[in-house]
């Protein structure tokens, strides 16, 4: 009789098995995608056309783009559920002008996510490598984004020029470079939205928020151009990164 109550106990002892087997398998698994990223420039509720629209900012000066381009690394998402998808060495280059506004996010599970968090700039460990060491296809390339800083042996995070205007004479030029470990963006945006097969994530880039909040910039009583350097543009770029932390929105969440 023993060998055929050990043989049940064995029987039962499997299908005990199979049944927990069965209970932590039961959850769907969630397909990963490759998540494109387009990004829409505008001025408030108008769009920028570079060269050719004209924008004025709260302090009245009457603003023509001509190039905005800049570095987006470093991104994560962050699910309902609370967990960071988080794409080591993520990187992508944007050029208004080129138009040059869209990339990839490779690796996303479909989910529904509540905020996506990246860095406009770079981390201070990549901003001092050896620029010669970026693939040749690498969005970091300086030969392909010509955001290098050679004197300084630093990145240009984001940079934008144009011409201001008051009652449609030209004032000048400006140029607004923003560099140096100190002054990286950390944007956070906290909104929902769906990652799925064949859908886009579409952001916006409201190019106002270079004057308006919190710092009001007035571009006749600062200086026109401003490397980054402090004691040249009297805090000017440190006010500049600090507004472009308002710049990003989802599309269609202005």
């Amino acid at each position: 009789m023993k060998p055929i109550i050990a043989t049940i106990a064995i029987y039962f002892a499997l299908i005990l098995i199979s049944c927990e087997s069965n209970t932590t398998s039961s959850d769907p698994i969630k397909e990963k995608v490759t998540l494109s990223v387009t990004i829409d420039h505008s001025f408030g509720q108008e769009t920028v056309d570079p060269e050719v629209s004209m924008h004025t900012n709260s302090s009245g000066n009457e603003i023509k783009f001509s190039k905005l381009h800049y570095l987006m690394t470093n991104f994560v998402l962050v699910n309902s559920s609370g967990e960071e998808i988080v794409l080591d060495s993520s990187a992508a280059y944007i050029n208004m002008a080129d138009g040059r506004v869209s990339f990839q996010l490779p690796n996303i599970p479909e989910d529904d996510y509540t905020e996506l968090r990246f860095f406009l700039g770079v981390d201070s460990a990549t901003n001092h490598q050896n620029p010669n060491l970026f693939a040749a296809s690498s969005p970091l390339n300086p030969i392909i984004n010509n955001l290098y800083w050679d004197w300084l042996d630093g990145f240009i995070f984001c940079s934008v020029e144009g011409y201001h205007y008051k009652d449609g004479q030209m004032k000048g030029a400006f140029a607004y470079h923003i560099g140096l470990d100190e002054n990286l963006m950390k944007i956070n945006i906290q909104n929902n939205f769906k990652v799925k097969k064949g859908v886009p994530l579409e952001l916006n880039f409201d190019l106002s928020a270079y004057f308006e909040s919190p710092n009001v910039i007035n571009i006749t009583e600062n200086a026109p151009i401003t490397h980054s350097d402090k004691a040249a543009d009297f805090g000017l770029s440190s006010k500049l990164s600090e507004n472009l932390l308002n710049a990003f929105t989802l599309k269609g969440d202005k």
